[in-house]
C-alpha cells in the first residue's frame, strides 16, 4: 500500500511539474563573430512553436523578443502543428505582432511541408493559412536564396525545404553529397551567409556548403535531456541525436540549433526547458 502511495504521489508531481515546465521559456544568448560582418547586430530566432502560446495572445513571447531589439526575426519552420488547424489561428496572431518588431523571414518545417501536399486533410486551411502569414508581410522562403539588410550589413539569406524522406520515424535517411549543390546556389561567397533549415541532422552538410551560421530546430531539445550526458531521443525517434540544441562550430562555421518552444504529440521536456534565441552578430578581424 505504500509502495502505491509512493508512486501515485510520484506521478502527480511529475504531471505537475511538466505542465508548469511547458509553460516556461528562457532567452539562450549566442554570440557569431565573422570577418564578413561590419557591424553588430541582433536577430531573434523562433523554431517549433507548434501554435503555443505564453501569456494571453503570446504577449510573453512578443515582449522579450522586443526586448532583444533583432534586425531580423528568422523562423526555421514548425511554427504550427499540421494536424490541428488551431494552431494556426494562434501563429496568425503571433506574427500580426512580430512584423511589428522586425522583418520576419519564414521557412518550413515538416509540419508545413507535410500541408503543402494537396492530399493533406488541411491542404486548403494551410493553403489560405499561407494567404494571410504573406499578407501580414512575412517573407515566406522554399528553397531559395536571397539579399537582405540587417543594419549596415548586406547578407545572404538562404533557405532549405528537405523533402519530407528526410525525416522518416526511426532513421536518419543520408543526404547525398551533391544535394545542397544541386538545390542551392551560393550566389555570393565574400558576403556573409546565413541558412535555415529545420532539419539539424545534416549539420556538417550545411557548413560544408558555405553557410556561415544556420539556424535549425525539429529536435526540440530531444524531448528528455540528460546532465552531462544530452538529449535522449528526437522527435524522429532516433536515439542520442548528435544535433539536438546548441551552438555547433564545424570548421570555422557555426550551427545553432534551438530547443524550440512549443511540443506536439508528446508533450514532455525533461531538463530541457523551451527556448527564443537572441544571437548576435560581431565583426571579426581576418587572420
Amino acid at each position: 500500500m505504500i509502495i502505491l502511495v509512493i508512486i501515485l504521489f510520484v506521478v502527480l508531481v511529475s504531471i505537475f511539474w511538466q505542465r508548469w515546465e511547458l509553460g516556461k521559456f528562457e532567452v539562450t544568448h549566442y554570440t557569431v563573430p565573422s570577418a564578413k560582418i561590419k557591424s553588430p547586430l541582433s536577430v531573434a530566432v523562433i523554431s517549433d512553436l507548434h501554435g503555443f502560446s505564453y501569456g494571453e495572445q503570446n504577449h510573453k513571447l512578443l515582449e522579450e523578443t522586443a526586448k532583444i531589439k533583432p534586425k531580423a526575426i528568422f523562423i526555421p519552420g514548425d511554427l504550427l502543428v499540421s494536424k490541428y488547424p488551431h494552431t494556426y489561428r494562434t501563429v496568425l496572431e503571433t506574427l500580426t505582432e512580430l512584423v511589428k518588431i522586425a522583418p520576419v523571414y519564414y521557412s518550413y518545417g515538416n509540419h508545413e511541408s507535410r500541408l503543402r501536399e494537396e492530399e493533406c486533410v488541411n491542404h486548403e486551411l494551410f493553403e489560405q493559412y499561407m494567404q494571410n502569414v504573406r499578407a501580414l508581410g512575412v517573407t515566406v522562403m522554399g528553397t531559395e536564396t536571397r539579399s537582405i539588410t540587417l543594419g549596415e550589413n548586406q547578407v545572404m539569406l538562404s533557405a532549405l525545404e528537405l523533402e519530407l524522406d528526410y525525416y522518416e520515424k526511426g532513421s536518419i535517411v543520408p543526404l547525398e553529397a551533391s544535394y545542397m549543390r544541386e538545390h542551392l546556389s551560393l550566389v555570393d561567397a565574400e558576403k556573409f551567409q546565413i541558412l535555415l533549415a529545420h532539419n539539424p541532422a545534416y549539420a556538417e552538410h550545411y557548413a560544408e556548403w558555405g553557410a556561415d551560421v544556420t539556424f535549425c530546430g525539429h529536435n526540440h531539445g530531444g524531448l528528455v535531456r540528460i546532465p552531462g550526458i544530452g538529449s535522449l531521443v528526437s522527435p524522429q525517434w532516433t536515439l542520442f541525436p548528435k544535433y539536438d540544441a546548441g551552438k555547433f562550430e564545424l570548421k570555422g562555421r557555426f550551427v545553432i540549433v534551438s530547443r524550440g518552444l512549443g511540443t506536439h504529440t508528446f508533450h514532455v521536456r525533461v531538463f530541457n526547458r523551451a527556448e527564443l534565441l537572441a544571437v548576435e552578430f560581431v565583426p571579426q578581424r581576418r587572420g
